[in-house]
């Protein structure tokens, strides 16, 4: 296989948690307005901000990354067939440069979910404790992007690593 499709297969997976990505933004705005318009409890309607909020912010990274990713797309198979090793050696140095992400996700996830139960014990308050599940549903979805995300880039910087070992 050459490391062509290699990289295909990593941006199909990258459109495809795009699309997911964008789509759960808009699940989640769409919940919010739903809560707020049609719950009755004050519980409800304090929804409707966080989860907006956190909605608008998985929906711009989603439709940045299917915009992004297609022009890659286009991109890749010129710049691989202009010269194959200076092609391997830019997606290894952009691989290695995105991987701080991973950590970073985790790390602000750490934060959040005991921020959330921080908001619960400390508060009644419909709005703080609506921030909460806000801060729970992001940290909560970036886990589950990045969990999908990072196994990719890992396969995609093993293959990397091979095509380089090889020539």
């Amino acid at each position: 296989m050459n490391f062509f499709h290699h990289s295909s297969t990593w941006i199909k997976g990258e459109l495809l948690e795009a699309i997911l990505i964008a789509s759960f933004g808009i699940l989640t705005m769409v919940s919010g307005f739903l809560f707020w318009k049609l719950g009755t409890t004050p519980n409800s309607k304090a929804l409707l901000i966080p989860l907006s909020v956190t909605g608008i912010i998985y929906s711009a990274i989603g439709v940045s990354m299917l915009v992004s990713n297609n022009k890659r797309l286009v991109s890749f198979e010129k710049s691989y067939r202009q010269d194959e090793r200076a092609f391997v050696l830019s997606e290894q140095k952009r691989v290695e440069g995105f991987q701080y992400g991973y950590t970073i996700s985790k790390i602000v996830a750490s934060v959040f979910f005991p921020l959330t139960l921080l908001l619960f014990w400390w508060s009644k308050s419909p709005q703080v404790q609506g921030w909460g599940i806000g801060l729970a549903l992001f940290a909560l979805a970036g886990l589950v992007v990045d969990y999908f995300s990072q196994e990719r880039a890992d396969t995609y910087y093993r293959a990397i690593l091979e095509v380089l070992r090889m020539n």
